[in-house]
C-alpha cells in the first residue's frame, strides 16, 4: 500500500472508530484529525465532505466486519457461528472495544444527516441478514424456511446489540447468544426440520 493511500485508510480507519463509538453527529473533523493525527489540508486532499468520509466508511465496516462474519460463516452450523462470533463481541466489550453493530449504530444516525448515503448502510444490515439466511441453509433449514428465520434471528441480534449499546452490559451480548440458538433450536422443532 503507498504512503498515501495508508494514510487515507487510516483516516478512514479512525473515522470509523468514532462515528461507531461516538456517533456520526457527535464527531467533528476536528476530533477525526485530532485522533489520526493528521492535518486538515490532508483531511480535505483525500475527502470534500465529511458525508464522503462517511460513505467511505461504510466500506471499511464492510470489509472488517462483515467480511469477518463471512469468514466465520463458511461451513459452519448456525450455532457454531454463533457462538464464535459472540464470543469475540464478548472479548472486546470486556476490552471496551465493542459498541454495537456499526452498520446500524451509523447507519441510524445517517439515515437522517444524510439520507442519500444511508441507502449503502441499509444494504450492508441486509448483507448480513442474507449470511445468516445462507448459514442457515447450510444447517439444514430449507430455503422455504430461511428467509423467515433469517428476519426473526436478525431482529434479536439487532435488537440484543442495541440493548447492549445503550446499557453497555455485556449480558445483552449472552442473551443474543442463548436467543439465537434457542430460537434456532424452537424453530427447527416446531417445523420438524
Amino acid at each position: 500500500m503507498k504512503k498515501g493511500d495508508q494514510s487515507k485508510h487510516h483516516l478512514i480507519e479512525c473515522a470509523a472508530r468514532l462515528f461507531w463509538h461516538d456517533g456520526y453527529n457527535a464527531t467533528g473533523i476536528n476530533k477525526i484529525l485530532q485522533e489520526s493525527e493528521m492535518t486538515k489540508g490532508s483531511f480535505y486532499f483525500y475527502f470534500k465532505t465529511k458525508k464522503e468520509l462517511a460513505a467511505a466508511v461504510i466500506s471499511y465496516y464492510q470489509q472488517v466486519i462483515f467480511e469477518w462474519l463471512q469468514e466465520l460463516s463458511q461451513d459452519t452450523q448456525w450455532e457454531e457461528f454463533v457462538r464464535q462470533f459472540s464470543s469475540r463481541m464478548l472479548k472486546d466489550a470486556a476490552d471496551g472495544r465493542h459498541y454495537g453493530c456499526p452498520f446500524a449504530v451509523v447507519g441510524m444516525e445517517i439515515a437522517f444527516a444524510e439520507p442519500d448515503i444511508s441507502p449503502r448502510y441499509a444494504a450492508a444490515l441486509e448483507n448480513v441478514a442474507a449470511l445468516f439466511r445462507r448459514v442457515l441453509e447450510q444447517s439444514g433449514i430449507p430455503s422455504s424456511h430461511s428467509s423467515t428465520l433469517a428476519d426473526r434471528l436478525f431482529s434479536i441480534y439487532e435488537g440484543e446489540l442495541l440493548r447492549y449499546r445503550i446499557s453497555k452490559n455485556p449480558i445483552y451480548i449472552k442473551n443474543l447468544e442463548a436467543q439465537l440458538i434457542g430460537t434456532y433450536r424452537e424453530y427447527r422443532k416446531i417445523h420438524s426440520i
